[in-house]
């Protein structure tokens, strides 16, 4: 006889709902969970990959070969009084790396020389007057003061990555450490308390709580989970911590777009979804799998999107601050316990790709637990595709985020609004790949200065629309604001072709005198097609069209050749010639973090609209083929 199958109930969309406070009490009633190897566990280590095992041991000796960092107050200052982050920051960074290094290598290796330098450095960062930075350190501009004091305990980014990074190295060398002196451990969990734990069970206003709600909030929560979660502290702390930090990460769900999309863009991923990721991992991997919030409805989403972004070798689209080039190994760790947990193929996949590129596993900004991950996860030896193929198109359609893929050409393209997390102002902005070697490209960003996070953030070049793959109209750009925002983003994927349609004409002031302004993008089998449709208020006095492109450009009526740097196919536009004046501005790369990417320069075509096209009704259309 048949029976009516009973309804799937739908899932919760809640992480509190999942994880409720008595389940947390039950799961974490014991002693803390042993999440790494203790550095006595000789066959675990022993199993590390000889590569892996070469390269930490390499960067070990390299780090300890000169002294050891020192942090001066007049570096702290500089900050507060010419806006410079980096005189601060590079050796605060340095430290905490080289005690992630010395840390492995003892564990690797058994050589007392490693225990007693990760002794050096825990007593090093347990001496430092705040591990908050000075670009963060809100108790600092209250008082209009360039140096903090030690009672401030602003729980920033880094504050709260150094605790993580103390228990991470308590967990992995807890014997070694009371072999040496039964007063390091007791400091090392005293400090992180006071610092980390304390000040986030006491305060429920941080902004990163109540206001900017973007990746500080499952980066921090990420770090005091594995603070709680590794040290031996009180069960009832731990569980309140817990309780917290689920209650926390709930308003950052409830934040994200249910289509999964970081409009903080791919370089901000392992720092939004892929905190998450970590957030998760943790709760599950300590309480023996009896904490799963990977059945949120969002995180199957938000894993699809940094493969999605990716267009080949390493290179992303790169909307929103980021470079369009990511080195780093270590976010394959949360990455792949997503594909694992949601049975993502691609993602998974994604994330063996990135382990097995040619970047250091412990960087400038390494998180330890990300790397123990790494080490000790070896399904993330196995190479994975290096991008997702042909007709892999992925759809944003509340993050206003297209990327597409047609025989080797990617287009992305973007809506969305001028205030979101990190943004530029870029709405239908495009970025356009070939056989994975962007071509038509976005600049990304400069190194973080005072002014990066300022009222002054859009007098920056990097941030204008400007120095985007958009108009200029009656000689203005784009301006910030959440008001400034597209009219709706519409997309057609299909085999063979993909569409796209956006009014960005509320991006504009009212003094462009733009009644609507459409960009439609096409991508088929033989071209990129860009076409943009208006209608103003007046015939413009002016309509100018920026392209950033790589490599050298070769001019004619008519059309623009631009070669692909790495010798493959490259891209030819075609362009009304009796409509449009072309010229070219090169583009000066100087500073590190974007020459890194792009080498010296990039080129800015200007294509300068003739008598012909200033009119109150009109388009115009870009073709672009690969050659």
């Amino acid at each position: 006889m048949a029976t009516d199958r009973p309804e799937t109930p739908a899932p919760s969309t809640r992480l509190a709902d999942l994880l409720p406070p008595e389940d947390v009490a039950a799961a974490l009633a014991d002693t803390p969970a042993q999440l790494a190897p203790s550095i006595d566990d000789h066959d675990r280590w022993g199993a590390v990959s000889d590569s892996d095992r070469a390269e930490i041991i390499r960067t070990a000796e390299e780090l300890s070969g000169r002294p050891w960092p020192v942090l001066l107050a007049s570096e702290y200052a500089r900050f507060h009084l010419d806006g410079n982050r980096t005189g601060y920051e590079e050796p605060y960074f340095e430290r905490r790396s080289r005690l992630i290094a010395a840390a492995l290598a003892a564990a690797l290796t058994g050589d007392e020389k490693w225990v007693a330098e990760a002794v050096d450095g825990i007593e090093l960062i347990c001496d430092e007057l705040s591990w908050t930075v000075p670009a963060h350190a809100w108790k600092n501009r209250e008082r209009n003061s360039p140096v903090p004091s030690p009672d401030d305990l602003d729980l920033d980014l880094f504050c709260a990555e150094t605790g993580s990074v103390l228990a991470w190295t308590d967990q992995v060398l807890a014997p070694a450490l009371d072999r040496y002196s039964v007063t390091i451990r007791p400091r090392l969990r005293a400090e992180v308390v006071r610092r980390v734990l304390e000040p986030f069970r006491a305060r429920r206003d941080w902004h990163w709580l109540t206001r900017s709600v973007n990746n500080w909030n499952p980066w921090i929560h990420s770090n005091v989970l594995a603070a709680a979660l590794l040290l031996d502290i009180d069960p009832a702390s731990r569980t309140e911590v817990v309780n917290l930090a689920v209650t926390g990460l709930d308003i950052f769900l409830d934040s994200y777009h249910a289509d999964g999309g970081c409009d903080e863009g791919a370089s901000y991923w392992g720092r939004a979804g892929g905190s998450l990721a970590d957030c998760l991992a943790l709760l599950y991997d300590a309480s023996d799998g009896r904490l799963n919030g990977f059945t949120h409805p969002k995180v199957e989403p938000i894993a699809s999107y940094l493969p999605a972004m990716h267009i080949g070798s390493g290179w992303y689209v790169n909307f929103a601050d980021g470079p369009a080039r990511q080195h780093g190994r270590t976010t394959a760790y949360p990455l792949f316990r997503l594909g694992q947990a949601t049975g993502n193929e691609i993602v998974a996949r994604h994330a063996t790709m990135i382990n097995t590129g040619d970047a250091p596993l412990i960087q400038r900004l390494s998180s330890f637990g990300r790397v123990l991950g790494v080490l000790f996860t070896p399904e993330l030896a196995d190479v994975g595709t290096d991008r997702p193929t042909d007709d892999d198109h992925f759809w944003f359609p509340q993050t206003e985020v297209l990327s597409a893929r047609v025989d080797g050409v990617v287009l992305a393209a973007k809506g969305g609004h001028n205030a979101e997390s990190h943004n530029h102002n870029d709405v239908g902005n495009v970025v356009v790949a070939v056989d994975g070697e962007p071509l038509v490209v976005d600049i990304g960003v400069g190194t973080y200065t005072k002014q990066t996070f300022s009222a002054d953030r859009y007098q920056i070049f990097t941030m204008q629309s400007e120095f985007h793959n958009l108009p200029v109209i009656n000689g203005h750009g784009q301006l910030p604001g959440a008001d400034r925002r597209s009219r709706g983003m519409t997309a057609d994927l299909g085999p063979g072709r993909v569409e796209s349609s956006v009014d960005i004409a509320d991006t504009y002031p009212a003094e462009a005198g733009i009644e609507s302004w459409i960009r439609g993008t096409t991508l088929d089998e033989s071209a990129v097609v860009i076409t943009d449709r208006w209608q103003l208020s007046a015939a413009p006095t002016s309509l100018v069209w920026h392209l950033i492109v790589r490599g050298d450009v070769t001019l004619s009526p008519g059309k623009i050749d631009i070669p692909d740097p790495a010798g493959g196919r490259g891209l030819v536009i075609d362009y009304p010639a009796e409509l449009l004046d072309c010229a070219t501005q090169a583009i000066a790369l100087t500073d590190p973090r974007l020459s890194d990417v792009w080498g010296p320069e990039l080129t800015r075509l200007v294509l300068t609209g003739t008598a012909a096209i200033r009119t109150v009704t009109g388009s115009l259309t870009l073709t672009l083929t690969p050659t």
